[in-house]
């Protein structure tokens, strides 16, 4: 796999990671003023990787990162001086056929990548978010065209064209 492959993925992800924390379930959203007062800054330390594409979790943090430094509600920052800390792994990564053609040929492929993260505040020592099984998926056209992509809370969004921006699309 491509590192540009993997970006893809990667940025998938984050946007699931987004809607998910924005979720009424959790309670917590970083649009707007709804994040806590006292949490301004994030980390996004290195997320591990339980997979044998040895990219994802790489592309997984990076996609995460830019999320952040796009939305700019919250600055970047060093782990140590961090308020808060986005934290995970990846537990999955798979690319496979999604449908065929009446020939029996690839028509579409899926990409699906799973995580396991935790959201921490520093300022106040606990847990703000966890999930142990978030996935993002996206589904590209074997030959090209437009595909779907769902993360983490099932928002449509990215309409990858290839294996590289469906592995992309997937993590942001």
């Amino acid at each position: 796999m491509s590192a540009a492959r993997a970006r893809v993925a990667a940025a998938g992800l984050a946007a699931g990671l987004a809607a998910a924390l924005a979720c009424a379930g959790c309670g917590y959203s970083f649009s707007g003023s709804s994040a806590p007062g006292h949490i301004r800054t994030v980390a996004v330390p290195a997320f591990g990787n339980e997979t044998l594409d040895g990219l994802i979790a790489e592309e997984v943090t990076r996609g995460l990162s830019d999320r952040f430094l796009e939305d700019n509600r919250l600055k970047l920052a060093r782990e140590a001086m961090a308020d808060c800390v986005l934290a995970g792994r990846v537990t999955h990564y798979e690319r496979r056929v999604y449908s065929y053609t009446a020939a029996q040929e690839p028509e579409d492929y899926i990409v699906i990548v799973r995580i396991a993260a935790v959201l921490q505040d520093r300022v106040r020592n606990r847990d703000l978010w966890t999930a142990e099984h978030m996935e993002a998926t996206a589904v590209y056209p074997a030959s090209g065209g437009s595909g779907t992509s769902e993360a983490g809370s099932g928002e449509g969004g990215a309409r990858p064209g290839n294996e590289q921006e469906a592995r992309l699309a997937a993590i942001r």
